[in-house]
């Protein structure tokens, strides 16, 4: 319901993008020095015309005083590797996507420039909305920046809203009105706040600084058009900047369709696992994985929290309930079928460690930064390598050691067990032997069927509910139909109206004609025996069609023609004689209502 805005008809106010002065001894290093360091920095990659040099200090990246006591307060003593190198990058007003393991402080990287980009643009008036835009694609990943972005905002005088679905639009409506410099909020919420009251609520206009967090998930497929949405809202000329710790390479095409001229900086390696998660995997069947469950709890428990996740909500409660029958009392599910406030509550409790495992499913996957949590639990395996990497990412968070463990069914879990086996490769380690033979033993079935098997799928490829041609009309004339009856009931609408209305209803839109297909789609299915079965059956009604035609022929041979009155009257023009009166048959009257009828439902016969 999002109008767009066609930009060349408002005017912009003009903005600074660039705030980076390279100091004295940034400037002094060498191009051989410059890439040692971005060595030293797990590897640094950037790609990008006149990329600029990598920090070293805080103090090198041109921060105020308040800013400085903040990191001080929070015990930032120095700015990590996706931080040394993003930040002289955004403060240089250049676009940026950055790439970087989970824990590594992708957050902090886009919001220091962000308030310094802020400070420097003049104060919010009435009916202004916000400066800085951060899109993130969880409720829980949304509570987590706000809360980070907070930490900041307070002393700098700036105010922060976070809008997301799940809970009541009244409040985070109301925090939008005060003002707020800083939104940070979810795809479907942000559409529905700035469509309400007529655009009233808050509005784009003031944007110039557009964060998509964890951008690979924001560009799924189901998400992209909303996005999209909110992107062309926004003012071209804006700073846009793309965080994700997984970024598969269909997607890069996608995120440059919001991109002018980015810097790319890959830390690491693209979708790797930290390096300070011990990763583990066991084959077991279904019944011995509450075993190993219980096994795993009793060697870590008391070190810190754990996450163990599933794949369905009622597995979550359903391992909760068998958790708290063993005598662990500090459990506690995570799905999207629990109330939004029971969510965040059950989120702070466990980083608090009021709750010491937590049973979730794949939406407390990302983002989700707990302090003392040691232990993740793939109960269930995960159906691709970047929801793989994000889980195990929960653990081993800024420099601390961390455990994971997956359980692998012997059998249809065999390409997963590949792509677990890649994910200890490219983290520097040795997969289980196993695993190892277990997929060794898949690829030469596969082989052996003619069939490649290839790592690396697309990740997240779901794709939003579209309706088809007929649904949308039909849920169209349901809402003529509410209104219509409102209308009888107060008492308005005359009967010719009425029938007008009703008459457009029952016309659809969709028109069909005898003879020809109702649909140009595609009748394959992909299934061999499936297609050959509906040639045959179309086959052979296309033989009884054809045998019901010759008899209809014959039978209209036998019988004469019946004129019309048109034609009678005509004939009898150009004959010179008088015109007979019209006299109606029951054949006329009936072609008459079928036309009716045909017009109605849009039915063109073949003649």
């Amino acid at each position: 319901m999002l109008a767009a805005t066609d930009h060349s008809k408002v005017y912009y106010r003009k903005f600074k993008k660039n705030f980076y002065i390279e100091t004295e001894e940034i400037r002094r290093m060498t191009k051989s020095e410059v890439k040692a360091y971005r060595e030293e920095l797990d590897s640094i990659t950037v790609k990008g015309i006149d990329a600029p040099k990598p920090i070293r200090t805080w103090a090198q990246c041109g921060l105020n005083l308040k800013m400085m006591n903040v990191l001080k307060k929070y015990e930032y003593s120095k700015p990590t590797s996706i931080q040394a190198q993003a930040i002289p990058a955004i403060m240089s007003g250049r676009d940026v996507i950055g790439i970087a393991k989970t824990g590594s402080g992708k957050t902090l990287a886009f919001l220091l420039p962000m308030f310094r980009h802020i400070l420097d643009q003049p104060a919010l008036e009435e009916g202004d909305g916000p400066i800085a835009v951060i899109l993130a694609p969880t409720r829980e990943l949304a509570m987590q920046t706000y809360k980070e972005a907070n930490k900041f905002a307070k002393p700098l005088n700036l105010r922060v809203a976070c809008t997301y679905g799940g809970v009541g639009i009244s409040e985070q409506i109301a925090d939008l009105k005060r003002g707020a410099e800083i939104v940070v909020c979810t795809p479907g919420r942000m559409i529905d706040v700035l469509a309400a009251n007529s655009g009233k609520v808050t509005n784009l206009r003031r944007v110039t600084y557009l964060v998509l967090d964890e951008a690979d998930r924001m560009f799924d497929k189901g998400f992209e058009p909303q996005i999209m949405k909110v992107v062309n809202n926004i003012r071209p000329d804006k700073q846009t900047v793309l965080f994700s710790a997984t970024f598969p390479r269909h997607m890069e095409a996608l995120a440059r369709k919001v991109l002018d001229k980015p810097v790319e900086i890959l830390v690491g390696g693209k979708s790797v696992v930290c390096s300070d998660v011990t990763q583990n995997a066991v084959i077991c069947e279904e019944h011995q994985k509450l075993l190993k469950l219980l096994e795993l709890l009793g060697m870590y428990y008391e070190q810190g929290s754990s996450i163990v996740f599933v794949d369905k909500q009622e597995k979550a409660d359903d391992i909760v309930d068998q958790l708290m029958k063993t005598g662990y009392n500090s459990v506690a599910p995570l799905h999207g079928g629990i109330d939004q406030h029971d969510r965040d509550s059950s989120i702070a409790d466990f980083k608090t460690g009021v709750i010491k495992v937590l049973v979730a499913t794949s939406v407390a996957a990302r983002g989700l930064d707990v302090k003392n949590l040691i232990l993740v639990i793939n109960y269930d395996c995960p159906n691709h390598y970047e929801d793989y990497v994000h889980r195990v990412g929960r653990t081993g968070r800024a420099g601390k050691k961390g455990y994971a463990y997956t359980f692998v069914l012997p059998e249809h879990q065999e390409k997963m067990a590949g792509e677990i086996c890649r994910a200890f490769e490219t983290a520097g380690c040795k997969p289980p032997n196993d695993l190892k033979a277990m997929f060794e033993r898949f690829k030469k079935e596969m082989a052996a069927e003619g069939r490649e098997v290839k790592l690396g799928g697309k990740g997240f490829e779901g794709s939003g509910y579209k309706y088809d041609e007929g649904e949308a009309e039909a849920d169209a004339n349901k809402k003529k139909m509410a209104r219509l009856v409102h209308g009888m009931e107060a008492g308005g609408d005359d009967d010719d109206d009425l029938d007008e209305q009703l008459s457009s209803m029952i016309k659809t839109k969709r028109r069909v004609v005898a003879g020809k297909p109702a649909a140009d789609k595609p009748t394959s299915t992909g299934n061999p025996r499936t297609d050959k079965l509906a040639e045959k059956r179309i086959a052979e009604a296309k033989a009884k069609a054809a045998l019901l035609n010759s008899k209809i022929l014959t039978s209209q041979q036998v019988q004469p023609v019946e004129k019309t009155p048109a034609q009678l009257a005509a004939e009898a023009v150009i004959r010179g004689t008088e015109v007979a009166p019209v006299q109606v048959s029951a054949a006329m009257i009936a072609q008459e209502k079928a036309n009716r009828l045909n017009e109605k439902l849009n039915y063109l016969g073949v003649l």
